[in-house]
C-alpha cells in the first residue's frame, strides 16, 4: 500500500517562507557550515540557495543565518538558535500531518474535536482509562475544588477533586473539553453501591487474568468502558462473572485532567 506525501509548506506575507526543500537547505548549512556545500547536497545552485536563505532571513521574525559570506563558491554560514527551534517545530508539524491524515483508516478517531483528536494522534499513558468529555461546573473553594464532567456518552457524570491553582493553571471552565486520566487499580469494584460519588452501575464484559491480577473491562453505557485491576485472589472472592452487573466507584482524588491550554 503506498503512502501519501504530505508537503508542509509556509508563507508568510504571501511570500513563501519555508518548505521541505528550504528546511533540508537549513539543516545542511547547520551540518556542514557551509551554504555552498549545502547547496550541492540538497541540489540546488549556490544563487538558488543564497536567493532562499535571504528571503527566509528577510521574512523571518528573527535572522536564521548569519555570516553568509564570500561570492560564488561561497563562505561560511551558522544557523541562528531561532533558526534551530525553527527546524525543530517544521519537523513536529510535519509529523502531526503525517498522523492527522493516518487516523482517517481509524474510524473511531474524532475529527470535530481538537483534543480528543490531539489525543488519539499522540497521547500515550500508563493510564488504562482515557475518558473524553466536557466540563459543566467548576465548584471553587480557596485551595480544593471540584470539577463536574460529562462525558461524551451524555449520561455519565465524574467528579474530579483538584486544587485551585490547577483550575486556574488548566484554565478550567464550563464547556471545555477535557481528558480524564484513571489508573485501572484505581477504580474500585464491588457488588453492591456505596452511594458515594462517581459510584457507577456496569457490566462486566471482558476478563483477562493470571495468577497475581486480574484485568475487567465494565460497560457503564454503549459508548463509556472503564479497565479495572484488582488482585485475582479477590476477584475469585467476589465471584465475578461475565455480563454480570456490579458498581464500581473512583475516588474523585484519583482522577487527572488533561486539556489545551
Amino acid at each position: 500500500m503506498s503512502e501519501s506525501e504530505i508537503l508542509l509548506t509556509l508563507k508568510r506575507n504571501q511570500q513563501l517562507f519555508a518548505d521541505p526543500r528550504r528546511i533540508a537547505l537549513l539543516k545542511q548549512i547547520d551540518k556542514t557550515g557551509s551554504l555552498s556545500q549545502a547547496a550541492k547536497i540538497v541540489g540546488v545552485s549556490y544563487k538558488t540557495a543564497w536567493d532562499a536563505i535571504h528571503e527566509m532571513n528577510q521574512l523571518s521574525l528573527h535572522p536564521l543565518v548569519n555570516s553568509m559570506t564570500g561570492g560564488k563558491g561561497g563562505g561560511g554560514a551558522q544557523l541562528t538558535a531561532y533558526a534551530v527551534r525553527f527546524i525543530q517545530l517544521y519537523d513536529l508539524l510535519t509529523t502531526i500531518q503525517h498522523n492527522a491524515f493516518n487516523i482517517l483508516s481509524d474510524d473511531d478517531a474524532p475529527l470535530d474535536n481538537l483534543l480528543a483528536a490531539t489525543a488519539r494522534l499522540s497521547l500515550q499513558t500508563s493510564a488504562r482509562n482515557q475518558l473524553y468529555g466536557t466540563i459543566s461546573d467548576v465548584i471553587s473553594n480557596t485551595v480544593y475544588s471540584q470539577v463536574i464532567i460529562m462525558l461524551n456518552d451524555q449520561q455519565t457524570v465524574i467528579k474530579v477533586n483538584v486544587t485551585r491553582r490547577s483550575i486556574d493553571r488548566l484554565q478550567l471552565s464550563k464547556n471545555k473539553a477535557v481528558i480524564l486520566l484513571i489508573k485501572a487499580p484505581a477504580v474500585a469494584i464491588s457488588l453492591t453501591n456505596s452511594l458515594s460519588e462517581n459510584s457507577f452501575k456496569a457490566t462486566i464484559k471482558q476478563i483477562r487474568q493470571d495468577n497475581i491480577w486480574s484485568e475487567l473491562d465494565l460497560s457503564l453505557s454503549d459508548d463509556v468502558v472503564i479497565c479495572a485491576t484488582k488482585l485475582t485472589q479477590e476477584f475469585q472472592a467476589l465471584n465475578l462473572q461475565l455480563n454480570q452487573t456490579v458498581y464500581i466507584n473512583i475516588h474523585p482524588e484519583n482522577i487527572i485532567i488533561a486539556t489545551l491550554v
